[in-house]
């Protein structure tokens, strides 16, 4: 089967991925968009094209206006170039968007109450190291600040793999997919946050 791919950039939902971080593949029934995860829509799931945004001679956006509620409402190819060469190369393998529109769940899809506990947990154990360790070993994480970044890692890490955990933080009704693109990002930041204030430890501990 006939098809045709592009490597550019992403924006899904607020998250936005860079060139050359993001592929977006058409066949004649299906569009593919690998980057923070990948989404996936059949031609009855993707209701139009519509041009996004500009950055002269850099990017021009395509945003996928799409009807599944499981995935963040914005989607966005960022292309390197004349997206309506890409437009017309993906209508050219077959791909016609045949979608309807659908009301989509309004508001965010966790619960405000968890997202107000774990930022107030976060806020507590930063503010105590602030209080009782960095004023003695200025320059060097302290323990209850790796434990949030830990936290914060384990748990973005553990929710698409729970569903338990799915049910104690989303909302009735919505998906984890609305989510995965800011899951991911947090793992990436605290992840490498942690890796470097683990290291600056052991050096510090080692001399």
């Amino acid at each position: 089967m006939k098809e045709v791919s592009f490597t550019g950039g992403s924006r899904i939902g607020l998250v936005n991925a860079s060139w050359p971080l993001a592929t977006l593949t058409a066949r004649a029934q299906e569009l593919k968009l690998s980057t923070l995860g990948t989404y996936t829509f059949t031609d009855q799931e993707v209701v139009s094209f519509e041009r996004y945004g500009s950055i002269p001679f850099l990017a021009s956006g395509i945003r996928i206006n799409h009807n599944r509620v499981d995935y963040p409402e914005k989607v966005v190819f960022w292309c390197m170039g004349n997206r309506d060469a890409v437009l017309d190369e993906i209508r050219g393998v077959g791909f016609r968007p045949q979608g309807k529109a659908v009301a989509r769940p309004s508001g965010f899809a966790f619960r405000w109450s968890v997202a107000l506990l774990v930022i107030v947990v976060w806020n507590v154990l930063i503010f105590s190291d602030n209080q009782f360790h960095l004023a003695s070993r200025p320059g060097l994480p302290g323990p209850l600040t790796m434990l949030a970044l830990v936290s914060v890692f384990v748990l973005s890490s553990a929710l698409p793999r729970s569903a338990g955990l799915q049910r104690a933080v989303l909302r009735p009704g919505r998906s984890i997919n609305e989510i995965k693109p800011y899951l991911r990002l947090l793992q990436l930041v605290t992840g490498l946050l942690s890796l470097v204030m683990g290291i600056s430890l052991l050096a510090a501990w080692g001399t």
